[in-house]
Formats: structure tokens, sequence, C-alpha cells
């Protein structure tokens, strides 16, 4: 046995005589550590998203993830509950993962399958989609694609709610699929906020013990719901469906791209004039054909006038419908308080702008302020 004598008690710190062993309090030995590929991470359950209908059965089951990457598909147990305890009209669990659908579930109203997967005291959770119809048709496809005048393609920092369309040639359908959307390799779901399953706690496990997640977050991202996207920033993601309908496993993606905004604003006003490093919109981003809105945020009763002079005038166009204050293309002039005008600027490039204060009062009158609007 190796004994430790304490150096701080308060901090309960240690020195060993030997460089091998982890010491804890005056005598406690910390456990030994686990192999990553013998860790449980995560599990995800198969099928991700089912469609059934009402006599149908269909088994779920919970494929794990070890700390290592590798495959984990033995557990010590395995629970199912349902999220809503009225899904019990709309489906039946056995204790084997085996689901009988009974009723049709309402239109966006799924049920919500929590699995929980035990392995060495630990625990992981995931969660399956499970719409009920009232009857099997045949050879039922999905389609993920936009149906025009949507697109494939949106801006950052914005949501988007897809559409998914699972029917047959002979005229059957699924009212309104709701479906868990994923998202491709190479780091895709860092660019896409996704859905992340709201799992109740149990009476040993939190909510945040069973709500790990691999899905992109950001701070300024809302929360997505079922059939939503939400991009971070601009590039390619693809986003993939995967359904099993009676059975029948269908897969469709979309490869999106997210680009600039298609509008933002140059603000300038009494938070914003005195020094262009305080100007918080004084740089802008937006995507070729995007439309820029040139604000005076001055209160009218100071009397103010703004207009905005542009190096390159000739590349700000009218937007539709045409700007009613300012001009409708070129330079911005004579912009009054809280009044605005808008120009679209469709070729890429770097515009610089030099905005200049007229009428008002101390400090403000003859104050400019510069800025930037880059098409990209």
């Amino acid at each position: 046995m190796t004994w430790c004598a304490p150096v701080r008690r308060i901090l309960m710190a240690c020195v060993c005589t030997s460089a091998f062993v982890n010491c804890v309090g005056d005598k406690g030995v910390a456990p030994a550590t686990r192999p990553a590929a013998e860790t449980l991470g995560t599990i995800v359950v198969s099928p991700l998203n089912a469609i059934m209908a009402v006599g149908e059965t269909l088994s779920v089951t919970p494929i794990g993830k070890s700390l290592g990457g590798t495959a984990m598909l033995q557990f010590d147990s395995v629970q199912y509950r349902l999220e809503n305890v009225t899904d019990t009209a709309h489906v039946s669990i056995s204790a084997a993962g085996v689901v009988t659908a009974r009723s049709e579930t309402p239109i966006n109203g799924p049920v919500l399958l929590t699995v929980i997967a035990f392995k060495d005291d630990l625990a992981a959770a995931d969660q399956a989609i499970i719409q009920v119809v009232d009857a099997v048709f045949p050879n039922p496809t999905l389609s993920l694609q936009p149906v025009p005048p949507d697109s494939a393609r949106m801006a950052w920092g914005d949501s988007k709610t897809l559409t998914p369309i699972i029917q047959n040639t002979t005229g059957g359908f699924v009212n309104s699929p709701t479906l868990r959307l994923e998202y491709g390799p190479s780091g895709d779901s860092l660019k896409m906020q996704c859905y992340v399953p709201s799992i109740s706690a149990t009476a040993t496990l939190t909510r945040q013990q069973l709500r790990r997640s691999s899905c992109g977050q950001n701070g300024n991202a809302g929360t997505v719901s079922l059939n939503q996207i939400h991009a971070f920033t601009k590039g390619t993601a693809w986003v993939h469906a995967h359904v099993t309908v009676f059975g029948i496993v269908l897969h469709d993606s979309v490869l999106y791209t997210m680009t600039n905004p298609y509008s933002t604003g140059v603000d300038v006003g009494t938070s914003y004039v005195l020094s262009a490093s305080q100007v918080d919109r004084s740089s802008v981003f937006v995507a070729p054909g995007g439309t820029v809105y040139f604000f005076n945020d001055f209160t009218p009763s100071l009397g103010t006038s703004i207009t905005f002079i542009l190096d390159h005038p000739e590349d700000a166009l009218p937007t539709d419908p045409p700007a009613t204050d300012g001009g409708t293309e070129g330079n911005v002039t004579n912009i009054l308080g809280y009044g605005y005008s808008t120009r679209k600027f469709v070729t890429p490039g770097v515009y610089h702008w030099t905005a200049t204060v007229s009428g008002g009062i101390p400090p403000y009158t003859g104050a400019t302020v510069t800025g930037i609007i880059t098409v990209e």
C-alpha cells in the first residue's frame, strides 16, 4: 500500500511516493479509468422516424457509440418511455421495444418515444418520432426537395420549415409528415442547428444528463422544431431525412447553400454618429441581388437629414418596389428622421459609404460617419 501525507488538507491534495497512484483526500484512491472504447458515449435510435398504420408493429432499438467512436450494440438494460402520457392512446410499447400502432396521431402531434440505454452505470438517451395513420398504402416514396417557389438557398441566421412529401403514384399520401432532420458528415452539423429532443428526467437522471447531443449549437440560434433547419454560417450543408414508412426505409437529401442575408441595414443616428468605431452596423454583408436599407435613426424632433455618398453609386440599383425617399438609385440623399431608402446591390464587391448629417443641433450637425457594404 502507498501512503500519502496531506500537504494542504483544505485542498485535499497529496504527495505520493509513487507517480502512478492518484490520491483523493487523505487515503482515498480514485477509481480506475475505463477505456474510451468501452465507455458509453451516445446512442441513436433506429428508426429515427417512423410512419405506421393502425395495427402495425415496429421494433425500435438503440445503437450506441463509445467515447472512442466504436459501435456498441449490447447494453445492460434499455428503457422505453413515452414523453406524453396521452400517447398511450396511439401506441403501446413492449419491454423489448416493440411498438404497436393503436390509433391515428393528430396533425403535427407525433408520438415522442424516448429510449434510454444503460451500460456499466452510464446512461444515454435518444428519441424516435412516430406518426400513426389509418391505413397502409403501397410503394411509398419520400421527397425532401423544396417546393417552388421555395429553393435550396437560405441566409445564415435564418430558419426554415421544410415540407417532406410521402406519397405514391396512385393517390396515397401521408398528411403533414413530421420528421427529425439530420445533416451530412464533415462538419455539416456545425453549420446547421439540429432538433434537440426534449427528454424528461428520471428518478436518478437529470434532463441535462440525458440531453447529450452532437448537434450544432450556437448562442444566437433559437430552438428548432421538427421539420426545421437553422443556418449558422455561409457555405453548404446536406440535409437528410430518413424515415421508415410501413416497414420500408426511405431516404432523401438536399444540398442547401447558405448565403449572406438578402437584406440588411445601415443605421446612422444618435447612438451611431459620433464615432465610426462605435457604429454597430458600419460594416454589413449582403448576398448579391440583396437589398440594403439606409436609415436615419434620429428622432424627427431633432430636424436632421442624412445623405449617404457611395464610392460606386452606379452599383446601387433600384429595388422592387423602388424607394420613395432619398432617390431611387445611386447615392441616398436627404433622409429625414426615422426615414429610410433602399438600394439593390447585384455586383459582388466592397462598397464604402460616407454619411453626413445636416440640420439638427450640435454635436450632430455636420457630423460624418463612414462604413462598408460587402456584397458576396
